[in-house]
């Protein structure tokens, strides 16, 4: 047997004992939760009570738990299903990538985090690089940043950024 593993769940404080298998079994139910929950706003607590979940059926004292019995309670949990399934789209294309303005964290407007969010990019880079351009260009750069203030969409932050980007594209 191999040598047991410590696994800290949501709503507890001491870490239970588990084999590797138990410990995949778990890992592999969570983020097949994330997964079905994608889009659903309240993910993240229904991920974390999942978790607490698991957590109340755990002995931390005890021996390690095993594949076959958090096998068991992951089946006692059932799946997850999300509670609004998104509706059958036509083609079932999400909406990808699009060009805003996030204003959480945004310095001057969010435009450089707009960018950053739209490329995958670290917003630091992208700060630098707009930074040095805009005194490369003598100020030209400037005047496009100040279009798109006027012109993109504001998104709050960037995980609601992320959500409306794979979300199914608008009917």
């Amino acid at each position: 047997m191999d040598d047991p593993t410590a696994i800290r769940l949501t709503g507890h404080t001491a870490a239970c004992p588990a084999t590797r298998e138990a410990y995949d079994a778990l890992r592999g139910y969570l983020d097949d939760a994330r997964r079905a929950l994608r889009g659903d706003p309240d993910a993240d607590e229904i991920v974390r009570d999942l978790e607490a979940a698991v957590g109340d059926r755990l002995d931390p004292g005890g021996d390690p738990v095993t594949g076959a019995r958090m096998t068991a309670i992951l089946a006692e949990l059932g799946p997850v299903r999300p509670a609004h399934p998104a509706p059958a789209e036509v083609g079932g294309a999400v909406r990808g990538r699009f060009w805003c303005r996030i204003s959480e964290g945004g310095w001057f407007g969010g435009v450089c985090l707009g960018l950053a969010a739209y490329g995958g990019f670290r917003v630091d880079w992208v700060r630098t690089v707009v930074l040095l351009l805009t005194l490369v260009t003598g100020g030209l750069l400037a005047v496009a940043y100040l279009v798109g203030l006027l012109v993109l969409p504001v998104v709050p932050t960037v995980a609601d950024y992320e959500r409306r980007r794979d979300a199914p594209r608008p009917g």
